[in-house]
């Protein structure tokens, strides 16, 4: 995975990627903003016109930018690029002005390791002054987490514990210790760009009844087959235009709107308000990594704000690189509990109230075909080395996701 940033001269393309064996993955950004991503094979790198390739790919989206931001326009990418003489022009600062909300970031971890202290460094290096960063510990009776935070970042960052198993349960804790009006959460193997806050932040401005701001979710490496594979599959990036998602102006016309899985964003990069979010009890605690439904608390909490006539607004310019699973084992459990994920998080809203049974119940023919068709979206975006095998199990998970549900609701 390269990154090519249009602010200035651009590189030689052979040195982007020059490890690369097969193919290379570029990601194209403008004055920081994500524009677009390019694929090429590697053995091309050294014989394109990386200007004239990249025009050829997002000129709509260079134009849009400049247009916008900067009141100009331009026929092709120029040798030295496109100098920032004003960068406030297409920051967050310039969509907030004065009005700067003081923000939480909360990081939900259960073990010390080297790519949680990358996310947290991440997270201390944000351009967004007026924010705390938590820490939240799901496994503190073993994770040894507390000392060393304080050994590797002293008073920088609030540590909380949080004991009870369930990444639900983690991220209300989280929620309980921020003292702030806006709470953006992520998780323990991701690298934020320094701006992914502020951006996130940004995003409420977009509309008037934002509760929820999602981000652009970037892979940190390609370098293995599950790796590829699962970017492929996991549909983290929702592209790079700004989307708002309510259940009136803006919905998407699909039979199973709002139950559409991953439309919104992921929760690796989500704000909210916290009274909102407060106000609406948290995310489920039988949902989510830790508990025997094993997911699903992110997707419930997106289909219960637009259910509950708030917006969300999906904000690409908020950027995170996400490091996937490098073995193919990992990433099959992966598959699989994703599938667990859905239909507990549907199981719940079957048992919640006799009009969200009735709306859940009417969409099952719609979603059957979604699940199975290899001409749904769904599947028609799974990559051609996505096995039968990995079929099944996907599916195994959406028949577990209810007994999941149930086993985790029984446990308390």
């Amino acid at each position: 995975m390269s990154e090519l940033e249009l602010g200035g001269r651009l590189p030689v393309a052979g040195s982007l990627n020059p490890h690369a064996a097969a193919s290379i993955r570029i990601l194209v950004r403008l004055h920081g903003h994500p524009l677009g991503m390019i694929d090429l094979p590697a053995g091309v790198l050294a014989h394109i016109d990386l200007r004239s390739l990249v025009w050829a790919e997002c000129h709509g989206e260079i134009e849009d930018h400049l247009t916008r931001y900067h009141d100009t326009s331009a026929r092709t990418i120029p040798e030295s690029g496109f100098p920032d003489d004003h960068p406030s022009l297409c920051s967050w600062r310039s969509v907030l002005g004065g009005r700067r909300p003081v923000a939480s970031i909360v990081i939900n971890t259960c073990a010390r390791s080297e790519t949680l202290a990358l996310t947290i460094a991440s997270a201390l290096q944000q351009d967004y002054p007026e924010s705390q960063l938590i820490v939240v510990d799901n496994r503190p009776a073993t994770s040894g987490l507390s000392d060393w935070l304080a050994d590797r970042f002293g008073d920088r960052l609030s540590y909380v514990a949080a004991p009870q198993p369930g990444l639900g349960r983690a991220r209300n804790a989280g929620l309980r210790a921020a003292t702030t009006d806006i709470v953006a959460f992520t998780d323990d193997d991701v690298v934020l760009d320094p701006s992914w806050l502020g951006w996130l932040v940004a995003g409420f401005s977009a509309a008037e009844r934002v509760a929820c701001v999602t981000g652009l979710i970037a892979p940190l490496e390609l370098e293995t087959q599950a790796q590829v594979l699962m970017e492929e599959f996991s549909g983290f990036g929702k592209g790079f235009e700004q989307r708002i998602w309510d259940r009136d102006e803006h919905r998407l016309l699909h039979p199973l709107y709002p139950y559409t899985v991953g439309l919104f964003g992921s929760g690796a990069s989500a704000a909210f308000r916290k009274d909102v979010l407060s106000s609406m009890g948290g995310f489920d605690p039988h949902l989510g990594i830790g508990t025997p439904a094993i997911g699903g608390e992110d997707i419930d909490i997106y289909t219960r704000i637009v259910l509950g006539g708030h917006q969300i607004v999906y904000q690409p310019a908020s950027l995170l690189r996400h490091r996937h699973r490098r073995e193919m084992s990992a990433a099959n459990r992966q598959i699989q509990g994703y599938g667990a994920g859905l239909t507990a998080m549907l199981t719940k809203h079957v048992l919640s109230d006799r009009l969200t049974r009735h709306a859940v119940l009417g969409r099952i023919p719609a979603g059957l075909r979604y699940a199975v068709s290899p001409r749904s979206p769904k599947n028609a975006r799974k990559p051609p080395d996505f096995t039968i095998r990995q079929a099944l199990l996907e599916w195994a998970g959406m028949a577990y996701g209810p007994i999941g549900y149930f086993r985790s609701r029984l446990a308390g």
